[in-house]
């Protein structure tokens, strides 16, 4: 049983690499595009408040979508990145074991 957990343990390695690398270039992308995505998102929440105040329904919708679909994104991103944290935190405990 020793040598199978040994066993399990060697393979486990490379598959430990893989998420921190996919983790690290997640958290690298994340944080340089913040800087963007938050300027566009700004300049957006801007535009649909200038369809409001000129009464331009159609525009202002289409904003809104954009804006949603911004922040989906960016939410589903971070969802990524803890799914990714929770499978190297589970497999880091099962190789100090």
């Amino acid at each position: 049983m020793m040598l199978f957990k040994l066993l399990i343990k060697v393979f486990l390695l490379p598959i430990i690499l893989v998420l921190f690398v996919l983790r690290m270039l997640l958290k690298i992308g994340i944080e340089l595009s913040s800087i963007v995505v938050g300027g566009m998102m700004l300049i957006i929440f801007g535009c649909i408040i200038y369809a409001i105040v000129q009464q331009m329904w159609p525009s202002m919708f289409i904003l809104i979508t954009m804006e949603v679909c911004i922040i989906i994104v960016s939410l589903g991103v971070g969802v990524l990145d803890w799914i990714l944290q929770i499978a190297q935190e589970n497999l880091r405990t099962f190789m100090k074991s």
